[in-house]
C-alpha cells in the first residue's frame, strides 16, 4: 500500500473522528447550558426556600404570641370564674339568711297578733 492510500484511509479517519468530536463539543455544550440552566433553577429555589423559611419564622412568632395572649385570658377566665364561685356562695348564703329572716319575722308576726 502506498503512502498515499494510507493518508487517503488516515483523512477518512481523521475526518470521522474530527465529525465525531464536533457532536461530541455539541452534545457538551448543550449538557453545560442545561447545567447552567439548572443551576438557575436551583438559586431561584435556594431564594424562594429561604422566603418561606422567613415567613415560617414569622408565623412561629406570631403563633408564640398568641399561646402568651391566651395563657392570659385562661388566667384570667379562672380568676373570674372562682370570683363567680365566692359570689353564688355569698348569695346562697344570703338568701338562706334572708329566708331565715323572713321565717322569724313571720314567726313573731303571728304570733304577736291578739
Amino acid at each position: 500500500m502506498s503512502e498515499k492510500e494510507r493518508l487517503s484511509q488516515l483523512e477518512e479517519v481523521v475526518s470521522e473522528i474530527l465529525v465525531k468530536q464536533d457532536r461530541i463539543a455539541e452534545e457538551v455544550a448543550n449538557l453545560s447550558l442545561k447545567v447552567a440552566l439548572n443551576s438557575i433553577d436551583i438559586a431561584g429555589l435556594k431564594v424562594a426556600v429561604a422566603s418561606v423559611e422567613t415567613k415560617v419564622d414569622r408565623l412561629e412568632i406570631k403563633v408564640d404570641r398568641l399561646e402568651i395572649k391566651v395563657d392570659r385570658l385562661e388566667t384570667k377566665v379562672d380568676n373570674h370564674t372562682g370570683r363567680i364561685v365566692d359570689i353564688q356562695q355569698d348569695i346562697k348564703a344570703g338568701q338562706a339568711e334572708l329566708r331565715n329572716s323572713m321565717e322569724i319575722l313571720l314567726h313573731a308576726i303571728k304570733n304577736s297578733k291578739p
